[in-house]
Parts: structure tokens; C-alpha cells; sequence
């Protein structure tokens, strides 16, 4: 459920984003509550990072001369769709609490990447359908017998109130407008369906411990990091009328290696750090026993009451 880990070989070295004002620069305000006003956080690859005065986003103020097509159309590289097992089990676990969601039996993924939560709904005897911008992808997921959109969500031309169910994981950092999704995720739910997702969350432990040096801060892949309060402002706004931001997970051994290695005092990502396989490997070791399963739990409770969770999960209901 990664997508940052293959570049396309089109864009290796370029930069992706231009600054010059008189053509490719576009200044955007804040994408989760559009306010202007922001404190200037640094720069990190080659790029400004700010923060909105208004909500404390945490975000890029340059809108991509790219599309999300044209940048993620060869995202995947062939090979890159296995996942452990362990994530496949906890789709399977999220896909089944939404049973009682279930009346048209329609499920949309919006970014369905390798089709792991397309796989856990159509166990879970849902009605599957995928979206996905990546061509590589869209091919293997369609192998696997599920019906996927290539290109943005809005573009499908899906009816009003057409699913029960809408999940995007790990999406929204990604858009330059995360409005559009969202907004389109609500017109497409039925009254009372559900919109579920994750996103890195810009306020987390991480975020506050390691600043830009937080490998998740990585412009132009991230675009922007949200707040709770900024999160909550964007899904209130397209319609959502009862949500719930949960602030989960972490990764101690990452902040431990940030603040041990010999990028310290500077905006700098060792590169030499696998965030994606180092949290595989982290999770999968807190599934092996029930006892571990607990300590996850607690530890998860904590960071979600103190607001200092990496990961912002989504619960908005229509």
C-alpha cells in the first residue's frame, strides 16, 4: 500500500516542480482550509515547505506542472506488486468492519495501486471497483477480474450516490487539489455511506521531532501533510456530516536513526534509510503474538489521545 517507492525513469533527476513566477510557478493556498497566510517551514528538495497559519497543514506552496497521470503512469515497476502477508490480513480486518454500510453493495478504491484492499472487499463480498492512474497498475489489478477506471476519479463519470463505501490509502498527500477527491468521494456515497482513508499526518511525533528531516516530508511526492483540524475542514466542506480522525502508529526507529545520523541540524533525508521496508518490518513483528497485538493497541490509543500519531486515519460518513 506504498507507492513512493519506484520513480518513473522519465522524471529521474528532473526537478518536478518550477518556480519561475512568469510561466510554470503557481502558488496555491493551503489545500486542506485555502487560507494564504503561512511561516516559511524550509526547503527541502530544492522546494519551499510552509505551514498554514490557519490550520498547520504542513504543505508545498507550488502547484506541479505535472498530472498525477502523467507523473504516476509508470509508478509501478514489474515485480513491485508483491506485499506481506500481514497486510493483506489487516485489509481484510478493515474491509469487514464495514459491513453494516452495505446496502447497494458497491465498493470504490480510489488509487487501488497493487488491488489490496479491491482483493479484501471482494472477500468480504462486496461489489469491487478500482481507480488508478498508474497504467502498469491499472493492467494488474484488471488481471486479477476487477473492473478499474484508468485516470482521475472525477473523469469516471460515476452517478450520484453510487457506493456504499469509498477508501483511499495513502492518497491525499499525493494531489495537488485533495479537494476534488474529496468532493467527488462525497457526491458519488449514497446518504449514510462511508468514506475511509489514510494520510501521513503533518503534526505527528515525527513530523515534530524531525521536522523536514522526516523522510514522509518529500516533496513533490508529498505534497502536502494535514493537520487534524485542517483534515476535518476539507471533509466538512465537501459534505461529510459526521467524521472521525483517528491519530495512529509511528516508527521510533526511524526518528532514533534521523537523530543519530550524520544529517543532523540540517533538512536533509538519509537516503540510506528504507522508511517502507523498516515500518513492514515493525508491523509485521507487532502481529506475531496476541500480547504484541495488545501493546500496538495501547500504544495506538495513547498517540491517538495525544494527537501524536504519524498516520491520520478517515472515518466520514455521508
Amino acid at each position: 500500500m506504498q507507492i513512493e517507492e519506484h520513480v518513473p525513469d522519465q522524471f529521474a533527476g528532473q526537478r518536478l516542480l518550477r518556480l519561475d513566477p512568469r510561466t510554470e510557478k503557481s502558488v496555491r493556498p493551503c489545500p486542506a482550509c485555502a487560507e494564504t497566510g503561512t511561516r516559511l517551514l524550509g526547503i527541502k528538495n530544492e522546494l519551499e515547505m510552509v505551514c498554514c497559519v490557519g490550520c498547520r497543514t504542513c504543505y508545498t506552496p507550488y502547484s506541479p506542472w505535472y498530472t498525477s497521470e502523467r507523473y504516476y503512469g509508470g509508478f509501478y515497476a514489474p515485480g513491485s506488486f508483491s506485499e506481506p502477508e500481514f497486510v493483506h490480513r489487516r485489509a481484510a480486518e478493515i474491509t469487514a468492519k464495514f459491513s453494516p454500510y452495505r446496502q447497494t453493495n458497491r465498493f470504490l478504491d480510489i488509487g487501488c495501486g497493487a488491488g489490496t484492499f479491491l482483493r479484501a472487499a471482494r472477500g468480504c463480498g462486496w461489489q469491487a471497483q478500482g481507480i488508478e492512474v498508474s497504467e502498469t497498475s491499472v493492467a494488474r489489478v484488471r488481471d486479477l477480474g476487477f473492473d478499474v477506471f484508468h485516470g482521475e476519479v472525477q473523469e469516471a463519470g460515476y452517478p450520484s450516490e453510487h457506493f456504499d463505501v469509498i477508501t483511499a490509502v495513502e492518497l491525499l498527500e499525493h494531489l495537488v487539489d485533495p479537494a476534488v477527491v474529496v468532493n467527488e468521494a462525497a457526491r458519488l456515497l449514497r446518504k449514510g455511506g462511508v468514506f475511509w482513508a489514510t494520510t501521513p499526518h503533518g503534526r505527528g511525533m515525527s513530523a515534530r521531532l524531525l521536522r523536514l528531516k522526516w523522510s514522509v516530508i518529500s516533496p513533490p511526492q508529498h505534497l502536502q501533510l494535514f493537520s487534524v483540524a485542517g483534515l476535518r475542514i476539507l471533509l466538512q466542506r465537501a459534505g461529510f456530516r459526521h467524521v472521525t480522525i483517528r491519530t495512529e502508529g509511528g516508527n521510533p526507529l526511524e526518528i532514533l536513526h534521523a537523530l543519530r545520523s550524520n544529517t543532523r541540524g540540517t533538512n536533509t533525508t538519509d537516503a540510506s534509510y528504507d522508511r517502507v521496508s523498516e515500518s513492514y518490518k515493525l508491523n509485521q513483528a507487532f502481529t506475531k503474538t496476541r500480547y504484541r497485538q495488545y501493546v500496538k493497541q495501547v500504544v495506538n490509543g495513547c498517540l491517538n489521545l495525544t494527537r501524536m500519531g504519524d498516520s491520520l486515519k478517515i472515518f466520514a460518513q455521508r
